[in-house]
């Protein structure tokens, strides 16, 4: 909590106010998986290491994507945006609604400058609304330009984010994040790593490999973002 500063008469006395700050826990956690690939495998493709960095590297780049938005904080998962106290919440009526305008951008940028938090740098959404926004036209056909308040604001388009979420009758909507996502940390406890298991599977002639990270996700600044939910096609 911010403190209060009060005026004072000449000599007059100082008012106290004392800032409150908060502790964020970060609890490492584990996300993991195996796989195997056969020897002749190995030995006939000589890009293969790194083919496999590239596509163990995607995978948990993916999922730690989709923690640090929507994870729900439920051991072993990391606590995302979505289910963090104090995020702004911007809805979309009972059933949602269809995304017409930038006016949920414009809502989700007002919630958070309410609170006296910085002004929202970039919008996290699914492709189908990342497109929707672009191909947004005026009665006349012409493209509908972006309010002066989002000019800056960097439109991100992410397959993480779904499309089939239920709100009231509808179960085709989807959610946007907004904000300032500086203030989203991403704890990386274990780097990633890629560990062999020569001996495990010998009997069908394959080699093992596990890979692992260990990291925890901490939102420092709740306010400063904002998630719009309900968002139709």
């Amino acid at each position: 909590t911010i403190p209060t500063a009060a005026w004072r008469l000449e000599s007059g006395s100082i008012a106290q106010s004392d800032p409150t700050f908060r502790s964020i826990p970060a609890v490492p956690k584990s996300l993991s998986f195996f796989f195997k690939v056969s020897r002749e495998l190995l030995a006939d493709a000589p890009n293969l290491d790194q083919a496999l960095q590239i596509v163990v590297a995607q995978s948990f780049a993916k999922e730690l994507d989709r923690a640090g938005l929507r994870g729900s904080g439920v051991d072993p998962q990391p606590l995302g945006i979505l289910n963090t106290v104090g995020i702004n919440q911007v809805t979309n009526g009972a059933n949602g609604a269809v995304l017409a305008s930038y006016a949920n951008l414009l809502s989700a940028t007002q919630e958070i400058l309410q609170d006296d938090a910085p002004m929202p740098t970039a919008a996290i959404m699914s492709p189908r609304s990342l497109i929707k926004l672009g191909g947004l036209a005026d009665s006349t056909g012409q493209p509908l330009q972006r309010p002066e308040a989002l000019r800056e604001m960097k439109m991100i388009g992410s397959s993480i984010v779904p499309n089939n979420l239920t709100v009231g009758s509808s179960n085709d909507c989807s959610e946007i994040y907004v904000g300032d996502f500086s203030q989203v940390v991403f704890m990386m406890r274990e780097q990633m790593t890629l560990q062999v298991a020569h001996e495990l599977f010998a009997s069908t002639g394959e080699i093992g490999f596990f890979a692992h990270v260990r990291a925890d996700i901490a939102v420092t600044y709740p306010a400063a973002l904002a998630v719009v939910t309900g968002v139709r096609p």
